[in-house]
């Protein structure tokens, strides 16, 4: 499974239209071959923070969406950010859900 989240700082004037934008490629984004999710978040510290976060089957998905049209639409978006963006992609094993979570739990208890 790939990883990749992008976090960008929008301008106070554009954080709306920044935020519009990417909610509505988001959707579009997963149901996309090798999409998991794909979502928009903001930051409960910074208001204009603004993170676009997906997880893809393989890279090559992941390579396919870069080169698409609906990530070349948020190319503007991206270069409005006040910092540079930030963005990191990862491969990522997933390692357990909730059971994890549990099995740990009752493991500190013992």
């Amino acid at each position: 499974m790939i990883q990749a989240v992008l976090r960008v700082v929008a301008p106070p004037d554009k954080r709306e239209e920044i935020l519009q934008v990417f909610c509505s490629l988001s959707g579009p984004t997963e149901v996309a071959k090798g999409c998991r999710f794909c979502r928009v978040l903001c930051d409960a510290d910074d208001d204009n923070a603004i993170t676009y976060w997906a997880q893809w089957e393989t890279r090559e998905d992941l390579e396919d969406h870069f080169r698409s049209e609906r990530f070349r639409r948020l190319l503007p978006y991206i270069d409005m950010s006040l910092e540079p963006p930030d963005v990191d992609v990862s491969d990522v094993d997933a390692i357990g859900g909730i059971e994890l979570v549990l099995s740990v739990i009752r493991a500190q208890r013992q």
